[in-house]
């Protein structure tokens, strides 16, 4: 088509039309004409397409990054998976490739010591993380990744055990420190974003007790609120909980839309918790399942009451919800050893393009 027939088609029509293509024809799309091009990198289009869009990926991280569609094949069938470029890929490393977040297309990963990037797999652009550092202290630290839909931001946090918060604005391009916190033993240094909020499982002091809580972060107004355990994992005493549970036994993560805890007591383990309503306490209701996990990881449901289920950083199962029995999820050319999480192919940028000129004219300012 000539840029003239183009031009002579109605714009909402073209919008239709485009917003019903996936992201790599979108990215081909932007050189068709320079309308297309203004079009496709607007802002507003970018979220329109990102409601709409039905595409979801798994993503595994071991010393690489691979990605599955596990939606365009039978879930009987082989999948592949593919090996991604992603930045500093080309650096000898001796540790992983580590995910601290999927929002919306992006991930926040750390690729070498300190290297933190924001980073869209579906179009392969990414955005360096300035470091954040108090050189004074030398404590553990948490991260945690997710969207701020109040101010159209998404934001970077940064725990240092036990109370210094840390948030990196993209809008803003800048690391502040915000209201510090009190917790004590972090239990997983990943946190799951839901809901607005960022989840870790934290530990609070007590008079002789340590109260295990998942900590949610609010990106909106910047400070933590306590979700309740489900009671079997409630007020456990210090030398148990550093027996029994270990720093990494205790996990948060999301199935279906719904805040997960995932645990071990320092054995393997055959059930899960899942929050069927946010916030609500009564409505942790325990899953469980017939292959027993160290580590696990729910990362989707599928059709006919499927759950696909990462297990002890070896393997994908598929795990029928009626009765908790499994079977291997077969990909091909997956690392021996990884993480994974699932991640919704988008036209978000890292270097984002705000919806709200007020709010990026502020962000300017500041």
């Amino acid at each position: 088509m000539s840029s003239r027939s183009i031009k002579s088609f109605p714009q909402e029509i073209i919008v239709e039309i485009l917003l019903r293509l996936p992201v790599k024809s979108l990215c081909r799309s932007r050189s068709v004409c320079k309308l297309w091009l203004a079009l496709i990198n607007d802002p507003h289009f970018i979220a329109s397409h990102l409601r709409h869009t039905k595409t979801h990926k798994l993503i595994l991280a071991s010393h690489s990054l691979y990605s599955v569609n596990y939606e365009a094949t039978p879930i009987d069938e082989e999948l592949v998976a593919l090996e991604l470029d992603f930045p500093l890929k080309s650096v000898p490393r001796n540790a992983p490739v580590q995910i601290f977040g999927s929002c919306n297309g992006l991930l926040c990963i750390k690729s070498v010591p300190e290297a933190f990037f924001l980073f869209n797999p579906a179009t392969g652009e990414s955005r360096r993380v300035p470091e954040f550092q108090l050189t004074t202290l030398n404590h553990s630290c948490i991260h945690g990744f997710g969207y701020c839909e109040v101010t159209d931001d998404y934001k970077v946090v940064k725990v240092i055990v036990p109370s210094i918060v840390c948030v990196f604005s993209l809008r803003t391009g800048s690391w502040r420190r915000v209201k510090d916190c009190h917790y004590l033993y972090p239990y997983c240094a990943s946190g799951t974003p839901l809901n607005g909020a960022i989840h870790w499982v934290l530990t609070r002091p007590g008079d002789g007790v340590v109260n295990v809580v998942v900590a949610a972060f609010d990106l909106a107004e910047e400070v933590f609120t306590d979700i309740s355990l489900p009671e079997a994992l409630r007020e456990i005493s210090l030398p148990e909980a550093l027996r029994d549970f270990g720093l990494s036994s205790l996990a948060t993560g999301v199935l279906g839309g719904c805040l997960c805890v995932l645990h071990h007591h320092g054995g393997l383990s055959r059930e899960f918790w899942v929050m069927k309503e946010y916030g609500v306490v009564e409505s942790w209701t325990k899953v469980l399942i017939q292959q027993p996990y160290h580590v696990l990881r729910p990362l989707c449901i599928l059709k006919n009451c499927k759950m696909l289920l990462a297990m002890n950083g070896q393997h994908l199962v598929l795990c029928d919800r009626r009765d908790g029995s499994c079977k291997d999820f077969m990909v091909v050319n997956m690392p021996l050893l990884f993480d994974a999480d699932v991640y919704v192919e988008s036209l978000v940028s890292p270097k984002y393009r705000y919806r709200n000129q007020d709010l990026l004219m502020e962000g300017n300012n500041q």
